[in-house]
């Protein structure tokens, strides 16, 4: 199960909707962080081995899967915190 802040983390990404998310944890994702440096095929073909059928095909998954791998990447960089 996805805890509720890795999910809003998740939803927060760009064409990463409910049905992602759940997609997502049937192949064991538990965290944004689980994703980085995955290759988003990848990713997608192991999605439709889970489910035993072809539910998700390229573009669109691949674009989803990309930018929430970007977001992976991206997670926890950022400027310095100011010292008061």
């Amino acid at each position: 199960m996805i805890a509720d802040a890795e999910r809003g983390k998740m939803l927060a990404v760009h064409m990463c909707g409910r049905r992602v998310v759940e997609r997502l944890a049937s192949i064991g994702v538990r965290r944004l962080a689980d994703l980085r440096g995955r290759d988003p095929w990848d990713l997608m073909h192991e999605i439709n081995l889970e489910d035993g059928r072809p539910i998700w095909q390229p573009p669109m998954a691949i674009i989803a899967l990309q930018n929430l791998v970007d977001a992976s990447e991206g997670e926890g960089i950022g400027p310095p915190a100011r010292k008061t």
